[in-house]
């Protein structure tokens, strides 16, 4: 890979700048506080090879400010834009916003992680290497099929409120998707790529965001994206956080719990996908209606059955009545052997540094180990090759935010976007979705997006969602096999849009 600096002042000048780069008017100077430690926007040039192409691209790191009604800078949102240098318009070209989830993460995931043109290197089974890491050309990078635009929301990231805002203010479901929305626009706008193909990539609840903007661009902003790509989402909170007494995901659980125990035995490929089927079967058949039979009675009816597709001791299986939360698994499947696994990824386990507790007490080997690793490797990757330098801190996972977020109810206690996301299919019925889970996600299991997908009407005049169910947990991606497939998969939905 190659990179060199270019000065803002001659990017205009350059043969290949798009005419409205050159256009774009000055933004608003960020004033006070945090926001003075923001640097203008940096663009830099490099080169990868993408499916034995060389591409030439710009990527341009900096904010973008968000204005109240009376002009007034309410935050800056950090981004990072990569744009394909070719002949052809720019507005011709797609144009993807991607962020990831949390509430509360920032989109360094996704792009070091799965879509961006560098990523961290990783092992074959999605596992860190030791620090310090090592950045490298991403082969599966979404790059030649899209421009890219990675998004961090107000806390996360870059990203600030400004002086005299509270951060709270954009932490909600309807203020997420208005502050986000309005980058979108603005970002658009100020670019002239508003005519550009649109599309939106959001992971977890990211994936719940992308869903709710599908609508949102549509009816507040006037925006109609192309399609949307959702990765392990989160679509109804129902199924994310159940009530104790709501049987549903239990079932919802089953399959991947069963993937778990089947990866350990070395079952893969289409064996996995067939053992898998009998297990989603009797999981929302006769293992629901067990459980619905009550308590005890439930129990005593599956947890034979339960116990083998588990591979969890049958004593235990029993004193939970056959129903086995998600944390308990991942605590007692190796116990044997001293680990726990993660939920993000069940395939993946580390020493129990609590063995003698019935709860986890120690780090997720996923989640929690990718924190130092994504947040030292962006840093490093935006101070040396986007030229990006500043003392603010990069708020990779901010715990903050997940803490106060305010879900809302949707009038039925529970936050969900399947009607938000078929009213934007109403709206364009060409709109294009493809949905991509992981196997062994305890998370957002995969079950529960087929499920949810069964229960809306198919919309005669719009395009079918698409559900691909690859190997890997949440984030599959980490994997190299799973990013080839979320790439074929986003591919699949690039080319049918056309």
């Amino acid at each position: 890979m190659r990179s060199k600096l270019v000065p803002l002042a001659l990017l205009a000048l350059a043969a290949f700048a798009q005419p409205a780069l050159a256009e774009t008017p000055e933004r608003p100077a960020p004033t006070g506080g945090v926001l003075s430690l923001l640097p203008p926007p940096q663009v830099t040039e490099h080169s990868i090879t993408l499916g034995g192409r060389k591409l030439d691209y710009q990527a341009k790191a900096g904010t973008l400010s968000l204005l109240s009604g009376k002009g007034e800078v309410t935050a800056e949102i950090f981004y990072v834009a990569y744009t394909q240098q070719s002949p052809a318009p720019a507005k011709e070209r797609p144009i993807t916003f991607v962020f990831n989830g949390g509430p509360g993460a920032a989109s360094a995931y996704l792009h070091l992680g799965a879509i961006g043109p560098r990523i961290v290197e990783t092992a074959a089974d999605g596992e860190f290497r030791r620090p310090p890491q090592k950045l490298i050309d991403n082969p599966d990078s979404w790059l030649d099929m899209s421009d890219l635009v990675f998004v961090d929301p107000v806390g996360t990231g870059y990203s600030r409120e400004a002086p005299g805002h509270e951060p709270k203010e954009f932490w909600s479901v309807d203020a997420d998707a208005s502050s986000v929305g309005a980058f979108i626009r603005l970002y658009l706008a100020q670019n002239g790529r508003t005519g550009s193909p649109l599309f939106l990539a959001g992971e977890s609840y990211g994936g719940f965001r992308a869903a709710l903007l599908a609508r949102t661009l549509q009816e507040d902003v006037g925006l109609s994206p192309s399609g949307i790509i959702l990765i392990s989402p989160a679509l109804e909170f129902m199924l994310v956080r159940p009530d104790q007494f709501d049987q549903l995901h239990w079932a919802l659980e089953l399959p991947s719990l069963a993937a778990t125990r089947l990866k350990a035995d070395g079952v893969s490929g289409d064996a996995l996908r067939d053992r898998l089927a009998e297990v989603e079967h009797y999981a929302l058949g006769d293992y629901l209606t067990a459980l619905n039979s009550g308590l005890e009675q439930g129990g005593k009816l599956a947890s034979g059955r339960v116990s083998e597709i588990t591979g969890l001791p049958l004593d235990l299986v029993q004193r939970n009545f056959a129903r086995i939360p998600t944390g308990l698994f991942a605590k007692e499947f190796q116990r044997a052997t001293g680990k726990v696994l993660s939920p993000y990824d069940a395939t993946i386990g580390t020493a129990d540094i609590a063995p003698q507790s019935t709860h986890d007490a120690g780090p997720d080997p996923v989640l929690d180990r990718s924190v130092p690793v994504l947040t030292s490797a962006f840093v490093a990757y935006a101070r040396d090759e986007l030229n990006y330098r500043t003392d603010v801190s990069y708020r990779l996972l901010n715990g903050d935010i997940s803490r106060n977020w305010d879900y809302g109810t949707s009038g039925q206690g529970y936050a969900g976007v399947m009607n938000d996301l078929q009213r934007a299919r109403s709206l364009n019925p060409a709109l294009g979705v493809v949905i991509v889970n992981g196997y062994t996600d305890l998370v957002t299991p995969y079950l529960a997006s087929r499920y949810l997908l069964n229960q809306v009407p198919s919309l005669s005049d719009a395009k079918p969602i698409r559900l691909d169910v690859v190997e890997g947990g949440h984030m599959m991606y980490l994997r190299p096999d799973g990013r080839r497939a979320l790439k074929d998969a986003a591919s699949e939905l690039f080319q049918a849009t056309q």
